[in-house]
């Protein structure tokens, strides 16, 4: 008999009913490998094909979490009453990025106008519907709306150097005291200058020079008269009030009413460094009682301090003996495992024995 697997013998071949696989044969052109890595070649070194290197990494990491807008789109061809909306663009137009295009000064001061007038619009949002809490932040929507203002007329007298000159642009960031500087410097300016006469000109006849700023004093003495003593009025009304308040009166700066006021007074911090001492006492005694309490939970720790070192190595010795448990049941499912795999195998192999053996029987000898 021969063995299973094996070639078949030649003398079984006349058998009836079975059927031996023979070699086949297709037939194909041999050279359509050739002709296709000639095609290949050709597009990797074609000059009108366009070769992109995409790196997925960096495409995935730059479009991550990131959705078309499409809240009350529609772009159904439905009829019906409401009109139909698509993608809307904006006031200014974005660049992309990467595509080498400079942005130039005027979009750039576009962009940051409308930028700033919705930034504007997002504060006074928030200014109508925030509350006030102990815990709200230093950069209030208020304050953040000041600053915003601030940012807009910076941006829109960014001009001003332009069209007036350059001692027409002021430091935004500190206006009072560029102002200030600017005020300062125009005085010392005019202190050096000649003085002009009552015509409007200099003692010298000529006309002043036009880049200085003339400041005229106009004094009303009246008016001066008038306020100092709208001021000493206000002070005396203010002390009367004092006076009052304090009872500055005749009988209190009397000498046998001030010694009574005085042993009043004695008598008062008498009392009053008693009640310091009766305090003293009773903080001294709460301060014993807690030491008190402090050392009798020091004493009931005491032992639990000494059993917690042994308590955390039975502990860790747990763990250890439950991850070796853990290990020994995947231990037991994989030979569980291993076993049906094997009983499967035996399975079939008896399965296929029996096969042999009844076509064995069929076969002639």
């Amino acid at each position: 008999m021969a063995a299973w697997g094996s070639p078949p013998d030649p003398g079984h071949a006349r058998a009836a009913g079975i059927h031996f696989p023979e070699e086949q044969f297709w037939g194909g052109n041999e050279s359509a490998p050739g002709l296709n890595y000639v095609f290949l070649q050709e597009e990797l070194t074609s000059t009108s094909v366009e070769h992109i290197i995409v790196n997925p990494n960096a495409a995935y990491d730059k479009f991550k979490d990131k959705r078309v807008g499409t809240k009350g789109l529609d772009f159904s061809d439905r009829i019906g009453k409401t009109k139909r909306t698509g993608y809307e663009s904006g006031e200014y137009e974005m660049l992309g990025e990467g595509l080498g295009v400079k942005e130039t000064p005027q979009q750039k001061y576009h962009r940051l106008l409308h930028e700033v007038q919705e930034l504007t619009t997002e504060v006074e949002k928030i200014k109508t519907t925030v509350k006030e809490s102990a815990t709200e932040e230093k950069l209030t929507p208020v304050v953040l709306a000041k600053q915003l203002a601030v940012l807009k007329q910076q941006l829109v007298a960014s001009h001003l150097e332009k069209l007036l000159g350059p001692d027409a642009a002021i430091n935004l960031t500190d206006p009072d005291g560029a102002l200030a500087k600017r005020l300062l410097l125009q005085l010392e300016a005019t202190k050096n200058c000649k003085g002009a006469g009552s015509g409007g000109k200099t003692t010298t006849g000529s006309p002043p020079d036009s880049s200085l700023v003339t400041y005229e004093l106009h004094s009303r003495p009246e008016q001066d008269r008038f306020s100092q003593t709208a001021k000493v009025a206000e002070l005396e009304k203010r002390l009367t009030e004092l006076e009052a308040t304090v009872r500055c009166d005749q009988d209190a700066q009397n000498p046998l009413s001030a010694g009574l006021q005085g042993t009043c007074l004695m008598s008062v911090l008498g009392k009053v460094n008693e009640i310091a001492k009766h305090k003293a006492s009773v903080e001294d005694a709460d301060t014993q009682s807690k030491v008190h309490q402090l050392y009798e939970t020091i004493q009931r720790w005491s032992p639990i301090a000494s059993t917690l070192p042994e308590l955390v190595q039975r502990l860790v010795t747990i763990k250890q003996l439950h991850e070796q448990a853990m290990q020994f049941g995947q231990l037991l499912t994989h030979l569980d495992t291993t076993q049906q795999m094997v009983a499967s195998s035996l399975k079939d192999n008896t399965t296929l024995l029996t096969q042999g053996s009844a076509l064995a029987r069929l076969v002639p000898w």
